[in-house]
This record gives structure tokens, C-alpha cells and sequence, in this order.
């Protein structure tokens, strides 16, 4: 798909799981080009419902919000948004549905903001850098703490263990980012991809290829590395 300036793919599949439990949402919003992924957590009742309600969510509060507010204000209330909708569904239901979540709006000078809750990430690519999202789960406080190498966390164990997720309570910190995403490939993926593909595979695929390409490469790749999850990717450049 082509918008003012950027060409973006989407892709989503089902891979091992009995379902897939991920959403996404691309597209352009009130002059904004706005991308989403959002993974419903495995092993919580409804995981599919959570991840849509929340993309659903997202699509309402950007909608109307992007005239209005700036993108940082606009971004906070969207995961508030959000999760508020998850967490009530929740409590009216006595279940723990969850999902994670991470949003990017980019404006057409190519600045970006980005929100992340849980371990789906956003990766800003240049020719020569990589930057991504800090998850938030058991694994990064370990890399944080300098207890295990990021290579290492790759294989841990409890790398799906996270510390947040959206709908599990009523108040929700987000973690917001803004970088400078023009001359850079932007990526945005589920765990089901960046848990099992290296980094430097990502960097490539990504800088070498076109974005419906890179989606597909991508996602043969998360196969290839006998990926037992869902698998969601999207990747954004300038043309």
C-alpha cells in the first residue's frame, strides 16, 4: 500500500497456534500515518477479543484526537482508551483478558511517535543502526540488570513472561518513544517473529526489500526458525 509518501505492507498469520490471537491496523488518520500490532496474551481467556477491542480502541481515540491534540496526547489517551475497554470487558465478564500493544504516528516529515505496552515492538532501521522498543517483560529486567546478554535472551526460557500488559488493571504506564524515522525502514512485530528471527536477519530483509517483500521474507523467516507463535509484521518506508 502507497500513502502521502510511504509505501507500507501488512501481514499477519496464524503460524502453529489454533488461532491467531494478533491485530494490526495501517493506514492513514486526520494527515497522520498511524501502524499498530497488538498480540492477545496466550494461556488468557479470550486473547483474540483483546487484541481487536484494543486496535478497535486505538482506530476511535486517533480518529477524532489527531485533529485536535498532539500526537504524544493523542497516543497516551489511545492506550487509556484502550486498555479501559479491555480491562472493563474484563471485569464485567470475570476474565483476565489481555494483549499487548505498540502504536507508531508518523507525520509526513517523517517524526514518530511510538507507545509500547508488553513485548510487540517497533524498530526504527537506518543503513547503518537498528533501534527497537524496550520490551517489557521478565527477560529485559534481566538484560537491564546485566544478568543475561540480549543474545541470551532469545532462548530463555520465560522470554514470554511479561511485567505489563493492557487490561489487566485499571491503571496503565506506557512507555513513549519519539525518534526520526526519515531515511529509516520502520518495523513493527509481533513476538512471534523478533523472539525467533536475529536481529541482523531483520536489518536486512528490511533494508534491502520492499515492504510487501520484507513482510513475506520476514515471515518465512520466523517459519524457517520454527516459530510456534503468531506472527504479525509490518514495514514502513519512504519510497
Amino acid at each position: 500500500m502507497r500513502g502521502s509518501g510511504l509505501q507500507y505492507a501488512a501481514m499477519s498469520e496464524q503460524g502453529m497456534r489454533q488461532r491467531n490471537e494478533d491485530a494490526y491496523f495501517a493506514g492513514e488518520v486526520a494527515g497522520y500515518h498511524v501502524f499498530a500490532v497488538a498480540d492477545g496474551l496466550g494461556g488468557h481467556a479470550h486473547g483474540d477479543l483483546a487484541s481487536r477491542m484494543a486496535i478497535a480502541a486505538l482506530e476511535e481515540a486517533v480518529g477524532g484526537g489527531l485533529q485536535e491534540a498532539k500526537p504524544a496526547t493523542v497516543l497516551e489517551r489511545a492506550f487509556q482508551r484502550a486498555n479501559s475497554a479491555v480491562y472493563t470487558y474484563n471485569q464485567d465478564n470475570d476474565l483476565n483478558a489481555a494483549t499487548t500493544l505498540s502504536v507508531a504516528i508518523v507525520s509526513d516529515s517523517g517524526r514518530c511517535w511510538i507507545g509500547t505496552v508488553g513485548d510487540s515492538r517497533t524498530y526504527v532501521i537506518t543503513p547503518s543502526s537498528i533501534w527497537h522498543t524496550r520490551d517489557q517483560s521478565y527477560v529485559q529486567e534481566l538484560v537491564d540488570a546485566g544478568v543475561i546478554s540480549p543474545a541470551g535472551a532469545i532462548t530463555h526460557p520465560k522470554r514470554n513472561v511479561l511485567t505489563r500488559a493492557l487490561g489487566l488493571a485499571a491503571d496503565l504506564p506506557v512507555d513513549i518513544d519519539e525518534r526520526d524515522t526519515a531515511g529509516a525502514v520502520l518495523v513493527m512485530s509481533t513476538d512471534g517473529l523478533h523472539d525467533y528471527v536475529p536481529e541482523r536477519t531483520i536489518w536486512d530483509i528490511a533494508t534491502t526489500r520492499d515492504p510487501g517483500e520484507a513482510c513475506r521474507e520476514l515471515t518465512i523467516a520466523a517459519k524457517n526458525a520454527l516459530s510456534t507463535d503468531n506472527i504479525t509484521v509490518i514495514v514502513v518506508r519512504r519510497p
